[in-house]
């Protein structure tokens, strides 16, 4: 995509000229095309593998905490980004990509990210997966039409 004007990243980088997402851009698109098409390209083989008990108690158990790790993960880089920040500037993590040593740097903070997001998980997992407590068990005064596989007792 370089060759066309877009920039290498699919998000916005420190010092980018252009963004492939505010708006978005022809390459944005035919990355997301590009990775529909994989995933459809890979539909047996991954239906397959989702037949191996253990290989979908993986997926089911990670399953339950995407919604957890989507909400804190922008929190988990705000927050070590600004530590950082208020260390100096450090490379990769603030700077704009200036070399093929950039990468490796960018790479060298994910574990740091995934700590602070772990901490972040640790802390809200549970409460989000929280059912509101009940008071108690009691019938719906004058609920007369029970429906089909209901008892009727309101919880």
């Amino acid at each position: 995509m370089l060759g066309a004007g877009y920039p290498a990243s699919m998000v916005g980088v420190n010092g980018a000229a252009v963004s492939n997402l505010n708006p978005p851009t022809l390459a944005a698109v035919t990355f997301g095309i590009t990775q529909a098409g994989l995933a459809l390209l890979l539909r047996g083989a991954l239906t397959r593998w989702m037949r191996r008990p253990v290989a979908w108690a993986a997926v089911a158990t990670a399953n339950m905490s995407a919604m957890t790790v989507f909400l804190w993960h922008q929190t988990a880089l705000v927050a070590v980004s600004v530590a950082m920040l208020a260390a100096g500037r450090p490379p990769g993590l603030l700077t704009a990509p200036s070399s093929a040593g950039w990468i490796a740097q960018r790479l060298a903070w994910l574990p740091v990210f995934a700590a602070v997001l772990s901490l972040l998980w640790l802390a809200f997992h549970r409460l989000e997966r929280a059912r509101p407590p009940h008071a108690r068990c009691q019938r719906v005064p004058g609920d007369t039409h029970v429906s089909p596989g209901t008892s009727g007792w309101s919880y």
